[in-house]
């Protein structure tokens, strides 16, 4: 949708609204990589000269949270004028379904799931709510709205919303099988708290080196539970105490209290495949796109549709990944048959 001057250099602005800005930081290395400029604009950075280049078109492709988009005053004043407004060409939302669910919420209408058993789930971005009458604002740019869990009810809010009729938008539906994906599930017979059921994932390190060990993820439900993750992997692997060693080769814990500094090196070495396993919660998410991921492994019962969101991790490159489901036959206070579940109102596809 960008045009190239006579010095090859690309013309015009695409706006792009993601929830995380690590996820914009991923976007800015691949746009650069293709030889296009951008940049991740967060709010230590949007003001001084990384403010003046957006005014003046300097990078092709700008990416923002919906915080900096509608409450920063310096953005919304370059946004809003008619300079700005000729370069612009599209401007895009990531997790659009969020317009949708998170403005329901904030006007008071249940939409919310039970998901206790996952610490460090995402965080309620109420902006999302308020996105639609920003949007408006784009001197008739095409508007590319993306999600992967936005139901027609959700389609028909949004288009309400934003004011769409439907000979102006166009609905493109991809498929969202991942036969790569297969998923074993493994009843546990130790207490959940323990981990000690997943002691048999790997062999002694004097047999299977660390660096022959497949790039995995290991989800738990607790910060605290990562570290008994890889305590408990450690004495199975006849190495005991290597979970103590933060640069350790062979595993290493990422959650929301991680340092800033610590995540990102995590982020990097695991990327170049100096260590290959990650024991982490829900902090470790939507921001990375790894296409080395072989295996995830989840510990314990939780919300369906965030498991799912897990093991979509593995297999990114399309060849063969695993998902280990490790469950407890038995929940106290569960539901731990069909009979536990009340008749509740029918959901239709519109759900």
């Amino acid at each position: 949708m960008t045009t190239k001057d006579r010095n090859g250099k690309y013309q015009g602005v695409v706006v792009v609204l993601n929830p995380l800005d690590a996820l914009g930081d991923d976007q800015v290395s691949e746009k650069i990589a293709a030889n296009y400029t951008a940049i991740n604009l967060t709010a230590p950075n949007c003001d001084g000269k990384a403010a003046t280049d957006v005014a003046n078109g300097v990078f092709n492709f700008i990416y923002l949270s919906p915080e900096i988009f509608l409450n920063n005053k310096t953005f919304e004043e370059i946004y809003l004028s008619p300079k700005f407004q000729s370069k612009l060409v599209l401007v895009v939302v990531d997790e659009a379904h969020m317009i949708y669910t998170w403005g329901m919420a904030e006007t008071g209408q249940k939409v919310g799931k039970v998901s206790a058993r996952h610490q460090d789930q995402g965080a309620f971005r109420i902006s999302y709510g308020n996105l639609s009458s920003a949007l408006l604002n784009k001197n008739k740019s095409p508007l590319l709205l993306m999600s992967a869990t936005c139901p027609p009810k959700a389609i028909k809010a949004i288009k309400t919303s934003l004011k769409l009729e439907d000979s102006e938008i166009d609905i493109i539906r991809g498929e969202l099988t991942r036969p790569e994906i297969r998923i074993l599930r493994i009843p546990m017979c130790k207490s959940l708290s323990s981990c000690e059921d997943i002691s048999i994932l790997y062999a002694f390190a004097k047999d299977v080196p660390s660096s022959e060990l497949v790039p995995s993820l290991i989800y738990s439900g607790t910060r605290h539970m990562t570290q008994t993750v890889l305590e408990i992997l450690s004495v199975a692997r006849g190495t005991p105490g290597e979970y103590k060693i933060a640069d350790s080769l062979f595993g290493r814990r990422y959650h929301a209290c991680t340092g800033k500094r610590d995540k990102e090196d995590r982020i990097a070495d695991f990327g170049q495949s100096k260590f290959p396993i990650i024991s982490c919660t829900l902090a470790l998410g939507v921001g990375q796109n790894w296409r080395t991921v072989r295996q995830v492994v989840h510990i314990g019962r939780g919300d369906p549709s965030l498991i799912c969101q897990m093991i979509g991790r593995g297999g990114r490159d399309g060849k063969p990944a695993l998902a280990l489901l490790f469950m407890e036959p038995e929940r106290t206070g569960g539901k731990n048959s069909v009979s536990d579940f009340a008749i509740g109102p029918y959901d239709s596809d519109e759900d």
